[in-house]
C-alpha cells in the first residue's frame, strides 16, 4: 500500500492528530477549599454507621475522631417555624399549654419515682423510668423553642407598632 511506508508519502496519507480530550467541566461546589481534598464541596458528606463514606474508602487518610458526623435537627424545629401571624401564635401557645402539662406531669412522676427507687434499684437500669426520662428532656428542649419563637414574635409585633 501507499501509507505502509515502503512508498514515498502521499498527500492523503497523512497521519491524523489524535482526537482531541473533552474539557472537564467543574462546578462551583466541586471547587476546592484549603484543607479540603479536590472535589469535597462543603456539604455534608453522606456517611454510613461506621463513620465511612459509602462505597469503601475515601482516598485520603482522616482521623476517625475528625470524620464529619451528620447533624440531626429536631422535628420540633422544622414542624414550628418563626411565627408570622396573631393566629399562629395562638396555635402556638396551645400546643405550648398542652405540652406543657405532659411536661409537668411526667417530671412529677420522674421525681416520685426517684425518691421511691433511690433504696431499691438505680433508676438508670429501669427502661421505664429511661424512656419517662427522654421524653422530658425532649419535652422540655420542645417548650423551649416554642417559647423562643412566641417571645421573639411579641418582641418583633411591641417594635413594630407604631404610637402616636
Amino acid at each position: 500500500t501507499a501509507c505502509s511506508g515502503l512508498m514515498p508519502p502521499s498527500p492523503f496519507c497523512t497521519l491524523k492528530p489524535p482526537p482531541a480530550r473533552a474539557k472537564r467541566v467543574i462546578f462551583q461546589d466541586e471547587l476546592g477549599t484549603p484543607g479540603r481534598p479536590p472535589g469535597t464541596s462543603s456539604a455534608t458528606i453522606a456517611l454510613t454507621e461506621e463513620g465511612k463514606k459509602p462505597g469503601g474508602t475515601s482516598g485520603c487518610s482522616v482521623p476517625p475522631g475528625l470524620v464529619p458526623r451528620p447533624h440531626a435537627v429536631p422535628d420540633y424545629v422544622v414542624k414550628y417555624p418563626a411565627i408570622r401571624s396573631g393566629r399562629q401564635r395562638q396555635e402556638y401557645g396551645a400546643v405550648f399549654a398542652d405540652q406543657l402539662a405532659e411536661y409537668r406531669e411526667l417530671l412529677g412522676e420522674l421525681r416520685a419515682a426517684q425518691r421511691g427507687l433511690e433504696a431499691r434499684q438505680p433508676c438508670s437500669t429501669d427502661s421505664a423510668f429511661l424512656a419517662k426520662h427522654r421524653r422530658c428532656l425532649y419535652l422540655k428542649e420542645k417548650l423551649t423553642h416554642i417559647k423562643a419563637q412566641i417571645q421573639e414574635y411579641d418582641r418583633s409585633a411591641c417594635s413594630s407598632a407604631a404610637y402616636f
